[in-house]
């Protein structure tokens, strides 16, 4: 195993911020309401803001890095089922609250279809850079198609009791405020196979 950190570390790690910090919205947005309490919310959140080079274990880079997904992705789906729980009617409030925190992160206006997917992988959390979850396959200025190889988040939410649609409901919110200030959207007929385009 490497023990040396390279870009793509720094990459799986920022993804991994971005999510913690959608945790922390929605722990916020949920005491807000009056749901549960801060003291009960707080933990489902991390407080950890040192830099990867501070924390990780440099022997063990991509274990590491694994079980540090496996905890974000297992806290949002605890969180969000909890919150859920007999309160179907909350989704709403936190798909309005995955967009706002996407779009504190838009893209470029003026990106073109390419880029505007390789921004949506430094952003989106889809389990680690070598699971190869997300394939191209074709690509023009105004359009980028791609295919899912695996689904790596459902266990999270059925592991809690929780639901993976909910999971996918957040995070299409959350990938409309990153594009919100584009022209372009994403669009799938049957979950696997996506094409993101100029509306």
């Amino acid at each position: 195993m490497s023990m040396f950190l390279a870009p793509i570390h720094f990459m799986v790690y920022g993804k991994n911020q971005l999510q913690e910090q959608l945790i922390a919205r929605i722990a916020e947005r949920a005491a807000a309401e009056g749901w549960a309490t801060a003291e009960a919310l707080d933990a489902y959140c991390s407080h950890e803001d040192r830099p990867l080079d501070a924390i990780i274990d440099v022997s063990n880079i991509h274990g590491w890095l694994s079980n540090s997904i496996a905890d974000v992705e297992h806290r949002l789906a605890a969180l969000v089922t909890e919150l859920l729980f007999g309160h179907p009617e909350r989704l709403s409030v936190l798909e309005e609250v995955a967009y706002e925190e996407g779009k504190k992160q838009a893209a470029p206006a003026d990106a073109e279809a390419g880029e505007l997917f390789q921004y949506l992988t430094t952003h989106l959390v889809d389990g680690m850079p070598c699971d190869g979850v997300n394939m191209m396959r074709d690509q023009t200025a105004e359009t980028f198609r791609w295919d899912k190889t695996a689904d790596v988040h459902s266990h999270y939410w059925t592991e809690v009791e929780g639901s993976p649609a909910v999971y996918q409901a957040l995070r299409g919110k959350f990938i409309e405020g990153l594009l919100s200030s584009t022209d372009y959207a994403i669009s799938t007929d049957d979950g696997t196979s996506f094409i993101l385009q100029k509306n």
